[in-house]
């Protein structure tokens, strides 16, 4: 790789006169002055208020919407705006978020100083203050490919292989696809780090350049097109070339203007540090020929303004970023973050910036700083996050820090090469730094004269003129009173039932797979984010929401019923950043916290410092964002019959390696509270944890289970507390069913303590809920023999024993100073790290029938262990078998198991939850196994081998109708009508496994 850092230096000597009577080059070849509104250098212009709008002293975000709703109801005038609304001067109280999503709207304050029009986000919650924008990206209709061997950055003519329907004012997507190749070249696959091809390599579509663009010329005779900017990449033939694709709907909203307003973000005083809060003033995406001017924005948790990837042509002009309220960590304090295309920044001051004035993953340009400062500055600013393109920081002034467009491992999940093809032009920092790959060199260039005016003034163009304060303080317009309800619409709930050991939701049965959050892993590359990692509904990126990001919630529920789940596993993750994926045992060097984040059931305190580098949790307080996704899950859920394990804990076998304790919020290194737990970290060789280290204030502890001590009476009170916390934000949840962890569960003292914590709110709110049991089987049986707390558990998880091929138990104890997988693993070897080797039918059908012969009427969920799901089925278990992370993409079903899932919901629905395992029935009984209603109305069999099967009893009626099923290839065949009479012999299709589902004749 060739890197560049070139510094044209004009010193006072007379071999550089010459140098200076000239400007210097524009070395990367890109024309920035189409950066801003309406493609640069164009008048932003002053819109005549249609309505002004006075605080009312309460909350006025139903008011302010109301107030935009109805400009946004306005016919479009000539000149492309409807008009604006005129916020008199004093304060806006805004508990939720304001939406502008229509074009030719223009939100504007009025007033000075401590008189000038404020609008305060009030309360807690991450949400941007002021959405600006449509809601999706351009759909766009089959690729067309580049032709030729090379496109050059700063290019506006592409060569096309067909220009067929491609006309002067068509709206076009260009791409530079990042393949397998490309990425190569770029030395960004194949990396040596821990779970480097999961943490920090390019995958190929993760980096692909996206520009929007509008076609001004064609000439179809030489297939050459011409487009309204230029591209700011090397599209390049030999490793993956470009395409463009015509946009066929959702066109960007376009004309949309804030000026001269201050926003803030409420925060809790008592807390420096403070998160909870709203984290983004204006957000833009969607939109083209927008601008933001005059804007203050105070204490918010990220960014002033964000320009996101499909926001175009857009100027924000004196603006400022004051007083920032947050953690000192990454993703947060980015005061001016650019992920989007031509847009200009231009005069606007930051405070206390992580990255003041960023560019973030694929920012594709051209996008230009220009005439910017900051003061105190944490920490560089510049690209940070992968490839932004296109990039001028002129006249940028960040005398406490850095600007950098580098190779950079150590910010945004390893983001690589963070630039191509940019400038850090006439800037000053305490140090300008850059550089990039073989093909998109950066340069820092000192010269005498301007780029971005230069350029401007060569297209006939000028800098956009300031606005005055005073501009609009005397306008006049009607006053707005219509306010109009903002309600969102809650569907009814579906709750769930538990018929004769079944999961019953409307009458008929719930059986399907059941979907896991992801517990850690990450990827901030919306294109391979959910497909790489699955989904966590407490998983957050600032300011993105999309599937393996912040997940729109009811997108998830609805995913996962198109993959067929029946049931979800909400759990907390590992830990809280990205870094940590790479399993080492080290403390953080700084806050520069990798997203997306998975975010811990408690509170930061904003006192000292973790070991991930922000600050310490307290455990006697709980984050409401995390409860607020997890209730609203729960809605969305109910409201889609879809039923949800909550998961208490995640300690993910917390005994076995360091990794997953290191950064626990527990850990005493991690929090500010009295845990009692052993300090400092008991690793033995770095990696592999031994809590056997115990403090003289803590007595009789069990070595193995320190964590899940309730002997200590800190300790205790923080997991009592917990527990009654999680059951007062969920206990009134009709489709949530609550666990200790899905993992490791504790010994039999913390399970009864649980137990007796949730009867203690039961009492209290005399409401009464369902406990799962997730543990090992010693702890299980002495639950289910409990005669009080067997009355609570709804449901038994018995994927911690089972029978091996051989007829053995496999059902280690916990407690041991083992976790369980480390239990599987030390016996039968690192193959099986999960679950042990596989079982045979038999053993299974073995294993579920012992508990469902002893309580017929608790939901079994056993695991599979590769023999399959119908010897569950047979046994009168439920289907649970398969629980994973899914993907979102939907290219693969959720359940291996779908075929007889189908075959379940199709033929069994309103009948399998009165069905029971029978015996006695049919002959060879081993290799034959029935399910059959009391009535015997219906009965279900399954023959394993053999060509006929034999009836040994008369059923309950003289004549059947049977449907054969076959579960391997789903076929389907319809027998004749049978006698229910002993030793009645039915012939099957063949000796193959098939069902019969025999169905009595009236």
């Amino acid at each position: 790789m060739r890197f560049a850092r070139i510094i044209l230096l004009l010193l006072p000597i007379a071999a550089h006169l010459a140098l200076a009577a000239e400007p210097a080059k524009n070395p990367v070849g890109i024309d920035f002055s189409f950066a801003g509104f309406r493609g640069g250098g164009q008048p932003i212009p002053a819109v005549a208020a249609k309505i002004s709008v006075k605080p009312s002293g309460g909350d006025d975000t139903a008011l302010l919407q109301s107030a935009i709703d109805n400009v946004a109801a306005l016919p479009l005038g000539a000149d492309g705006f409807r008009g604006a609304i005129l916020l008199r001067p004093g304060r806006f109280r805004v508990q939720s978020q304001l939406h502008l999503n229509a074009s030719g709207v223009v939100l504007r304050g009025s007033g000075n100083g401590a008189n000038r029009t404020t609008i305060v986000a009030e309360g807690i919650g991450r949400r941007t203050l002021i959405q600006v924008g449509g809601d999706a990206d351009p759909r766009i209709g089959a690729p067309i490919e580049i032709a030729g061997n090379k496109v050059e950055p700063g290019d506006r003519k592409l060569s096309v292989v067909n220009s067929a329907g491609l006309s002067v004012g068509t709206r076009v997507v260009i791409r530079r696809p990042s393949t397998a190749e490309w990425i190569k070249a770029h030395g960004m696959s194949g990396l040596l780090e821990t779970f480097a091809d999961q943490r920090i390599d390019w995958k190929p579509g993760s980096h692909d350049l996206v520009w929007d663009r509008t076609i001004t010329a064609v000439d179809s005779t030489a297939g050459n097109i011409e487009v309204d900017a230029p591209v700011t990449f090397l599209m390049e033939k030999s490793t993956g070339g470009g395409n463009i694709a015509i946009v066929q709907s959702n066109a960007p909203l376009q004309n949309v203007g804030m000026e001269n307003l201050s926003l803030e973000s409420a925060y809790d005083p008592a807390n420096p540090k403070d998160e909870e809060h709203s984290w983004i003033a204006i957000a833009l995406n969607h939109v083209e020929d927008a601008w933001v001017r005059n804007i203050t924005a105070r204490h918010f948790v990220s960014s002033a303004v964000r320009a996101d990837q499909r926001a175009r042509r857009i100027t924000i002009q004196d603006c400022r970023s004051e007083a920032p309220i947050s953690e000192e960590g990454g993703y947060r304090r980015q005061s001016f973050l650019i992920y989007g295309q031509q847009v200009l920044i231009y005069r606007c001051h930051s405070e206390l910036g992580m990255n003041d004035f960023a560019t973030g993953l694929l920012a594709a340009g051209p996008n230009v700083f220009l005439d910017c400062d900051a003061t105190g500055s944490l920490e560089p600013s510049g690209a940070f996050e992968g490839l932004a393109a296109g990039v001028l920081y002129e006249r940028v002034h960040v005398p406490d820090s850095r600007i950098e467009l580098l190779l950079d491992q150590t910010r945004a999940q390893a983001a690589g090469w963070t630039a191509v093809n940019s400038l850090i032009w006439n800037s000053s920092a305490k140090s300008l730094d850059a550089m990039g790959p073989y093909d998109g060199l950066n340069y820092v260039v000192e010269s005498p004269q301007p780029l971005y005016e230069t350029e401007l003034n060569a297209r006939g163009l000028h800098l956009p003129a300031s606005l005055a304060a005073t501009e609009f303080s005397n306008e006049q317009a009607p006053d707005f009173h219509d306010v109009k309800s903002q309600t969102s619409v809650k569907l009814p709930q579906h709750p769930f039932e538990i018929a004769n050991g079944y999961f019953v939701v409307d009458g008929k049965i719930a059986y399907g797979a059941s979907q896991s959050d992801a517990w850690w892993h990450g990827n901030t590359s919306p294109a391979v984010s959910g497909a790489l990692t699955g989904s966590s509904i407490t998983r957050f990126m600032p300011g993105q929401t999309a599937p393996g990001l912040t997940e729109d919630l009811h997108e998830l529920v609805a995913r996962a019923k198109q993959h067929g789940a029946a049931f979800y596993q909400t759990i907390p993750g590992l830990w809280y950043e990205h870094r940590r994926d790479e399993h080492t045992v080290i403390r953080q060097p700084n806050g520069d916290v990798w997203a997306p984040f998975f975010e811990m059931p408690w509170a930061r305190s904003g006192k000292g410092i973790a070991w991930d580098g922000l600050s310490r949790f307290d455990l006697r307080r709980y984050n409401p964002w995390y409860f607020e996704r997890n209730r609203e899950f729960a809605r969305i859920a109910g409201e889609q019959g879809l039923i949800v394990y909550h998961n208490l804990y995640n300690t993910h076998d917390l005994l076995e390696i360091g990794p997953h304790w290191i950064d626990y919020p527990w850990r005493p290194a991690n929090n500010i509270n009295d845990t009692g737990l052993p300090e400092p970290p008991p690793f033995k060789g770095g990696y592999t944890i031994s809590m056997d280290t115990v403090q003289p204030t803590v007595t009789k502890l069990n070595v193995a289970n320190e964590f899940y001590s309730v002997d200590y009476p800190p300790l205790r009170k923080l997991h009592h507390d917990y527990i009654i916390h999680v059951l007062d934000e969920l206990g009134d949840m009709p489709n949530v069913i609550f666990t200790v962890a899905y993992q490791y569960a504790g010994p039999l003292a913390f399970e009864q303590f649980f137990q007796d914590t949730v009867a203690e709110w039961e009492k209290q709110h005399n409401h009464h809920v369902r406990i799962a049991l997730i543990t090992d089987k010693k702890v299980t049986d002495a639950i289910l023999t409990d005669p009080v707390r067997s009355k609570q558990i709804a449901v038994v998880d018995m994927r911690y024993w089972y029978y091996l091929s051989d007829g053995s138990l496999f059902a280690p104890a916990a407690g041991q100073n083992r976790a369980f997988r480390d239990m599987i693993a030390s016996r039968f070897g690192d193959k099986y790290s999960n679950f042990g080797p596989p079982t045979t039918p038999d053993q299974l059908y073995r294993q579920v029938r012992e508990y469902r012969d002893r309580y017929p009427d608790i939901p079994l969920v056993p695991m599979e262990n590769g023999a399959g799901p119908l010897p569950i089925l047979m046994g009168g278990g439920t289907s649970q078998a398969s629980t994973r992370t899914v993907p979102p993409g939907g290219e693969a079903a959720l359940s291996t198991d779908a075929v007889t899932d189908r075959f379940i919901h199709e033929h069994l629905a309103k009948d399998l939850m009165k069905m029971k395992p029978i015996d006695g029935v049919v002959a060879d009984p081993q290799h034959n196994w029935v399910l059959a209603e009391r009535s015997q109305d219906v009965l279900l069999l399954y023959s394993r081998t053999a060509s006929t099967i034999t009836l040994t009893k008369s059923l309950a009626h003289a004549a059947y109708k049977g449907t054969w099923f076959d579960p391997i290839s789903a076929q389907t065949e319809n027998a004749v009508e049978l006698s229910g009479k002993e030793g009645t012999t039915i012939a099957k299709p063949d000796s193959n496994g098939w069902l019969l589902l025999l169905r009595a004749v009236e």
